[in-house]
């Protein structure tokens, strides 16, 4: 299935979206809820993603470096986008 850096970057850039817009629903639908649910929902998709990343890894050991480095980078760089963009709480605008 993946045979190609460009196949694996687009595979992990696939992933990241995945993950990233999980990851931001659940920050979210976090926010308008006490400080103690949203920092748990925070750690929880940060461990996720982690261990999405190092089991995504784990897998592709065997494969050239060009495919490991091209799904990695592609999956981090995707999710860091996702993590970049601020939440919106609403409609109120802090000024």
């Amino acid at each position: 299935m993946i045979d190609s850096g460009w196949s694996a970057a687009a595979l992990g850039g696939v992933f990241g979206l995945l993950n990233g817009a999980l990851a931001r629903r659940a920050l979210q639908s976090a926010l308008d809820k006490a400080d103690k649910v949203f920092y748990a929902r925070f750690a929880l998709g940060l461990f996720w993603r982690l261990a999405f990343l190092a089991g995504a890894v784990w897998l592709l050991r065997d494969k050239k470096y060009i495919i490991l480095l091209s799904f990695t980078g592609a999956l981090i760089f995707v999710q860091f986008i996702f993590g970049v963009i601020p939440l919106k709480n609403g409609t109120k605008r802090n000024t």
